[in-house]
């Protein structure tokens, strides 16, 4: 039987919906800042994103569900250590996010793997499911994506360059750790002569050439500069050797590879109040042995007794 004529769906009222969709929104949520993802480089056999990065930022009001505060497991100590496991639920306006994010990159929905900037906790939410059927279908039409996000959790192998000074600091701060290493000649027979940013080097010593199995120190690439052959790395496991004519350093994926000339440590130094640079830190009375046999009292006072014995 057909439906009542008297009573369609008709583009008007539905115009009318979106609008009060959008101006509750615009009234009641906060801003935001939407991040795609670009896949660099993806392991087909696994479907997964070997490198990607972040280099785009696309203001973009957003309701928050989550009204009560952030849902998830919270704070969680577990045997990896404490682990932030905050989530939350997002709204955006599917006309918005078209006019926004669509006309500049083509991108026709918002995508699991791609970012929110929150700017109220200043956090990095990474969105895990995107449903796009609720509130279903009223006055027969579609008019917002709800956002399952979770708190992002960052590593090297994601390059973040938004030009956005608040979420690109995510990155920097990692950069301030690394360890900087010059470069010599390629090793003759690598063919390739780029590193990529955030994939994984290796290096076994005595020898040039071969595979990660037989690595003897490993890490991951933050810059490479091929002008001045200035190689930063951070998160280095074993021991980087160096000076040596036979000491390479190789790229997994890239597999550019070069003598390794000279390496150089940079870390963060918090400086020091010039008039309490007199207290010692870090132990040193300990280890420069001074007054051991006071810091711990081993009379046989009873210190419950009040002084009588």
């Amino acid at each position: 039987m057909a439906r009542n004529p008297y009573f369609r769906d008709y583009s008007g009222e539905q115009d009318v919906a979106e609008d009060l969709t959008i101006e509750t929104i615009k009234a009641m949520g906060r801003d935001m800042v939407y991040i795609p993802r670009s896949i660099i480089t993806k392991d087909d056999i696994f479907g997964e994103d070997v490198l990607s990065k972040f280099s785009d930022g696309y203001h973009l009001e957003m309701y928050i569900q989550s009204v009560d505060g952030f849902e998830g497991e919270g704070d969680i100590l577990s045997k990896y250590g404490l682990q932030v496991k905050d989530r939350v639920e997002l709204i955006v306006s599917r006309k918005r996010f078209e006019q926004e994010v669509t006309t500049a990159n083509g991108s026709t929905r918002p995508k699991e793997g791609d970012l929110i900037y929150f700017p109220l906790s200043k956090s990095l939410f990474e969105i895990q499911f995107v449903e796009h059927e609720n509130p279903f279908y009223q006055l027969g039409k579609l008019y917002v994506y709800k956002l399952s996000c979770e708190l992002f959790s960052y590593d090297e192998k994601q390059e973040i360059d938004t030009g956005i000074e608040d979420v690109d600091i995510v990155e920097d701060v990692r950069k301030e750790y690394i360890v900087k290493l010059t470069l010599g000649d390629r090793v003759s027979g690598a063919s390739y002569v780029d590193y990529y940013e955030g994939e994984s080097v290796f290096q076994i010593s005595g020898a040039t050439g071969g595979t990660a199995d037989n690595a003897t120190a490993t890490a991951t690439v933050i810059d490479w500069n091929r002008d001045t052959k200035i190689l930063k790395i951070s998160d280095v496991q074993g021991t980087l050797v160096t000076g040596s004519s036979s000491e390479s350093i190789k790229g997994s994926q890239s597999l550019a590879e070069y003598y390794v000339s000279a390496k150089e440590t940079t870390n963060v130094i918090t400086p020091i109040d010039p008039e309490l640079d007199n207290i010692s830190g870090d132990n040193e009375e300990l280890e420069f042995g001074i007054d051991f046999d006071n810091i711990f009292d081993f009379t046989e006072t009873d210190p419950f007794s009040e002084g009588e014995y």
